[in-house]
């Protein structure tokens, strides 16, 4: 099995940007699900990079989810999900965001990792949530212009359609 070259613990990320915020560098957070990993994932990421000195992802946990899109979801498990995120050479550090879905854990997030900016789509379905809670880490949150590329629900509806459609 191949070893996760970018995977870190909170713990461990913590110690990392404490070090880094030190040395005056911009570090740079962005999280979701990236269940059937699209185009416009990958425009997040190669954006979000480019607007600090490193860049850590954290991949939503399959339980959080199916929480928050369907109990059907995710279609690639986290692990793979992991894999696909720790590849990217624009990505700096990969963790499985497994944070509880209340919105003050993701702030206390953002001041545990020292972070600097917080990059969002836009097609993000929690703006405001993410609004307050970057305000009260005193991060920035930034929205990321992404490609237009259809959301992976569009994408499994096309799929779902185009299949029952043309079954024989």
């Amino acid at each position: 099995m191949q070893m996760l070259k970018h995977l870190y613990t909170l713990d461990t990320l913590s110690k990392m940007t404490f070090d880094l915020n030190k040395q005056g560098r911009r570090i740079g957070i962005t999280h979701g699900a990236f269940d059937l990993f699209h185009l416009s994932h990958l425009d997040l990421l190669q954006k979000s990079a480019k607007l600090c000195d490193f860049l850590i992802v954290g991949v939503d946990c399959d339980s959080n989810i199916a929480q928050y899109k369907s109990y059907l979801r995710p279609i690639i498990s986290q692990e793979d999900r992991l894999k696909i995120i720790n590849e990217l050479c624009c990505v700096d550090a990969v963790f499985i965001n497994d944070l509880p879905l209340q919105p003050s854990a993701f702030s206390q997030l953002y001041k545990e990792l020292k972070v600097d900016v917080v990059t969002i789509g836009q097609k993000f379905g929690f703006e405001s949530v993410i609004d307050e809670q970057t305000a009260n880490a005193g991060a920035q949150l930034l929205r990321v212009n992404t490609i237009n590329y259809p959301s992976t629900t569009k994408i499994i509806e096309r799929i779902i359609d185009r299949y029952q459609t043309n079954t024989v």
